[in-house]
């Protein structure tokens, strides 16, 4: 802080960077409270191969202080603290368990065929990403993401790139948008050690699927019962009460005490525990970070969860004539993960407690063992509770992603940079169904055992020159030229064995049946140049161009070379004279960009002609065509406009707001081809889509001068898909989806259902058929089968978006962090193919939304009448879409920090206690699910999202 003693020796003048100078009468004794100036402060934000000022960005990038977004909050990734922190972002978590994949869109679906995930850049190196779990089990749910192998402690910043100008630079692999992660570098001065420990507990976060008791179960049964013998039966009053109940005692027997298989399926709270000891510091010329965590997360399901360690450790150094700058980047990630299954199969306890679970079936016999009668052997399964834990299905992973970079400034100004990387993955997926178990038993496999070593391997290496220089006083000139070499290889081998003597050895040589065996590797090579020039004026008008070119070896002979490219300007308004008198507006940036970026085929050799072996012949070893060459074979390009502004009002309220328009054009797409090739299909770059939308965030500094401060901002986004060109123009129908020109990715093909007749209790449905006019035919049927599909709806939100508060007061912190989606669906098909089918399968559980249903003439509800052996169960409809709308506390951390002379006597830096949690409060329109579901919008039997409190505290010496 500086002071400077006017002429007058009456005022003094005070100035401090980054604050507003000012003038006060000298007295006695002075208070001054500096009040900041938006105009001097610089935020600086990492971009795309460097950093920028945030007053001199002309894309459309979100940052999140990881300080804010991820401290002390219970996650097992990064990536969920992403959800209502930064706006056009979507994550979406299909499945509660610990370690579970992600899905996270940028601005939308852009893709068909190809990817649709965000590329991942952490500390300037493209990383592996996603799920990489593997398994030999067909339809196996089984789930690892990678990124549980960052431990989120260790992350500065998180910056999400969103337009073509902000994006391009990572050419054919950012129509998705790109996600920089910056860790935590050493800072210079004595160095500090910190340690910080927490322990939590889970538990579901709604209460999923409600379903009846013991004596409902068979009152409705029974109802079902009866109106079947009166309905299709023909029986009078006295004999169809007989068969009702005769049917309610077989299938939902009245108990002394009834079951609760979700307290024995389940843990009653999943449990979690983390330790995390870091150290940092260093000297002008060196500076180290380094990091140690452990974890272990245990689920809800009993026999699940995720347990490991990660490690960090980034160094530097600089020279002496501070010309050579060098360090490097190491992390290692060691962790277990062990899954259950998610899918509609016996081993899948969330399934089984929406299936045929009632609690009206026993779990033991009278003596203590496993109840298995009815249901269970016509099921041809044994009692879930003997089954549990018995089978295994788990990821083994360990991560080593190493870099090494330097830079060398040559002249002031013109500095180059080298990095190189290689990060290594192996993960060890192993499933072993004992001889006891369910699948064991099968099929008399008597033990079965499935073991995949599975590797990733990238290197990768960036070669960057750039060059900075200012003149005239007035401008400013940026230029960037590079190039990148990324190679990736993957390897695998599985080896299948079945039949073990014994479950107490399951080990493959331990087999007497080796089953199969089987190896492979795939090559994905990329080699690219990039350059990007950025000039600005006066710091008031700033234009700025990106150029990539890429190759890769995804692509044919004759598309392998694409150029992808980006224009875009600003004009900081607040600069101009004719805006001095305006006091109010701190700062104003218009901005607009236009640019095309890119997205590879997931296939590797998806454009060549292929042969393919292991088919035997006449017991001879034989080969056969086994895909069609596409030379043609391209990226999928989006073409991307952005406009927004920025503004800073008051000194106290930030805005950002943004309008995109997203067109992705070649998208891949199956094309009918002759069947004289032998084949029905070529993959061929023929579609497009859009997305079109808005974004706004808000940050307002409520009370900041005082010792209570509250900074609070709201954010929302809203996107708009349509898909613009299909092969042909015709539809593509999958079941109940279809993709129509004209209408969302998402779009929900079925019938549309007409509610319930008061007088009869029967279901109705829309025929929607065609009149001779072309209009549809909007008449009444109680025959599902005569009613016509049409689009019903999709799960599209209107708007998503986040509310985020920080208050502290001496010591004491609060931060939470609401989020919410409007104007979107879910599709509950557990509801309509299991827990309300109206009566059709009487050891069925059945949802507690079957107590409003119609029971006689006059009734208005939206529950027919139930029937044993419904004949119409099971027709998709409109019935069960329903609103997705929901507001939820996502996170929420206390936290209170010792004042610094208490523990400063004991040699402390720091003492801090907190508590935090996450899905705390949820306020949903449709109560029966977790708001929060697949990206499709339909109900699954994944598991549902968890409610967690953590506690713990944390001491820096």
């Amino acid at each position: 802080m500086k002071y400077h003693l006017l002429s007058s020796a009456k005022t003094l003048q005070v100035s401090y960077i980054g604050m507003q100078t000012q003038e006060v009468a000298i007295k006695t004794t002075l208070k001054i409270v500096m009040k900041a100036d938006a105009q001097q402060l610089e935020e600086v934000m990492v971009v795309a191969y460097g950093t920028a000022k945030k007053s001199s960005f002309t894309g459309a990038a979100s940052n999140v202080n990881a300080e804010k977004a991820l401290k002390d909050i219970p996650v097992t990734t990064f990536e969920q603290a992403l959800q209502g922190s930064a706006p056009g972002v979507t994550v979406n978590q299909s499945s509660g368990q610990p370690g579970a994949g992600l899905s996270i869109r940028v601005r939308g679906t852009g893709s068909m065929n190809a990817s649709n995930n965000p590329l991942y850049v952490i500390d300037g190196v493209p990383v592996i990403s996603g799920d990489i779990a593997v398994s030999g089990v067909s339809g196996d749910s089984k789930a690892y993401n990678v990124m549980a192998s960052i431990n989120p402690d260790d992350i500065e910043s998180i910056t999400v790139l969103k337009d073509a100008a902000a994006a391009s630079l990572y050419g054919s692999r950012a129509a998705n948008g790109v996600i920089l992660i910056t860790t935590k570098r050493g800072k210079e001065g004595k160095t500090s050690v910190n340690f910080k420990a927490s322990f939590g507990f889970s538990d579901w976060a709604v209460n999923n699927h409600p379903k009846v008791n013991g004596e409902q179960a068979h009152e409705l049964v029974y109802e079902a019962g009866y109106n079947e013998a009166v309905i299709y039966g023909g029986y009078d009053d006295a004999n169809a009460k007989a068969y009702a109940q005769e049917l309610a005692d077989s299938y939902a027997p009245l108990l002394d005490k009834y079951s609760n298989w979700e307290d024995v399926l389940f843990r009653d709270h999943g449990f979690s525990q983390n330790y995390e000891f870091s150290a940092q510091g260093g000297n002008e010329k060196n500076k180290f970070y380094a990091s140690l965590a452990y974890k272990d997360e245990q689920g809800k399901a009993i026999h699940t969860g995720i347990e490991g360690f990660t490690g960090r450790l980034n160094v530097s150094h600089k020279s002496s004539d501070n010309k050579l700058e060098f360090g490097a980047n190491v992390t290692f990630s060691k962790q277990f993960s062990r899954m259950a299954d998610e899918g509609s199969s016996y081993a899948n306890p969330y399934f089984l407690v929406n299936w045929v679970c009632m609690p009206n079936i026993p779990i033991y016999n009278e003596d203590g063992s496993y109840y298995n009668d009815f249901p269970f052997p016509q099921l041809g399964m044994m009692n879930p509770l003997e089954n549990m834990g018995l089978e295994r299905n788990t990821s083994d992973v360990f991560r080593s992603a190493n870099s090494l970079w330097a830079q060398y400034q040559f002249i002031e100004g013109l500095t180059l940079k080298e990095t190189v990387s290689y990060d290594f993955i192996l993960n060890n997926s192993e499933t072993w169904w004992p001889s006891n178990s369910q699948n064991g038993s099968n099929a008399g496999k008597n033990g079965l055992m499935i073991k995949i070593p599975y590797q990733f391997q990238n290197l990768y290496s960036s070669t960057v020159l750039n060059y900075n220089h200012s003149f005239g006083g007035l401008h400013n000139l940026d230029a960037l030229i590079g190039w990148d070499i990324d190679m990736r290889h993957t390897q695998m081998v599985q080896a299948v064995n079945q039949n073990y003597p014994t479950d107490k050895l399951p080990e493959m040589g331990n087999a007497s049946d080796p089953q199969t065996a089987y190896s492979g590797h795939s090559d994905d090579r990329m080699l690219s140049f990039l350059s990007r020039i950025n000039y600005d004026y006066d710091s008031k008008y700033y234009v700025s161009a990106n150029y990539r070119r890429d190759g890769s070896s995804r692509l044919g002979e004759n598309q392998r070379w694409a150029d992808f490219w980006s224009v875009s300007a600003a004009w900081r308004i607040s600069k101009e004279a004719f805006m001095e008198n305006l006091a109010y507006i701190n700062d104003l940036k218009i901005r607009a960009s236009y640019g095309v970026n890119g997205t590879l085929p997931n296939s590797l050799t998806g454009h060549m002609q292929l042969i393919g072996y292991g088919y035997n012949y006449m017991k001879n070893p034989g080969s056969f065509p086994s895909q069609l060459a596409n030379p043609d074979l391209s990226w999928e390009k989006n073409y991307n406009f952005n406009i927004g502004f920025d503004a800073r009002l008051f000194d106290r309220v930030g805005i950002t707001f943004d309008y995109y328009n997203r067109n992705t054009k070649d998208l891949l797409q199956s094309q009918p081809v002759s069947l004289v090739t032998g084949f029905s299909s070529i993959l061929k770059n023929v579609g497009e889509m859009q997305n079109k939308g808005v974004e706004l965030d808000v940050n307002v500094d409520v009370f900041r001068d005082t010792p209570l401060k509250w900074t609070t901002g709201l954010n929302l986004s809203h996107n708009s898909n349509k898909v613009k060109k299909l092969y042909g123009g015709k539809d593509i129908i999958d079941g109940t989806s279809i993709l129509r020109e004209g209408e969302s990715y998402y779009s929900w093909w079925s019938r549309e259902w007409a509610g319930v007749d008061p007088e009869t209790g029967e279901e109705q449905w829309v025929l929607n058929t065609k009149n001779n006019d072309g209009s549809l035919n909007k008449e009444l049927t109680k025959d599902p089968s005569k009613a016509q599909r049409v689009i019903i709806g999709k799960p599209d939100p209107v708007i998503i978006g986040g509310w985020r508060n920080t208050l502290s007061w001496k010591g004491v912190e609060l931060n939470a962090l609401f989020t919410y989606s409007l104007g979107g669906h879910i599709m509950d098909d557990i509801e309509l193919l299991y827990l309300g089918t109206d009566g059709e399968t009487p050891y069925y559980n059945i949802s507690a939304d079957q107590l409003n249903r119609w029971q006689k003439p006059g009734d208005k509800t939206d529950v027919p009448r139930r029937v044993n052996g419904n004949p119409y169960a099971r027709y998709a409809s409109d019935r069960y879409m329903k609103s997705s709308n929901y507001l939820r506390l996502k996170t929420l951390s206390l936290s209170y920090t010792l004042p610094s002379r208490w523990v400063r006597s004991a040699k402390m830096n720091n003492v801090r206690v907190f508590f935090s949690g996450s899905n705390l409060l949820t306020w949903s329109a449709y109560k029966n699910v977790d708001p929060e579901q697949a990206i499709n919008g339909v109900t699954s039997f994944a598991f549902p999202a968890l409610k967690t409190f953590t506690f713990g505290f944390e001491i820096g010496l």
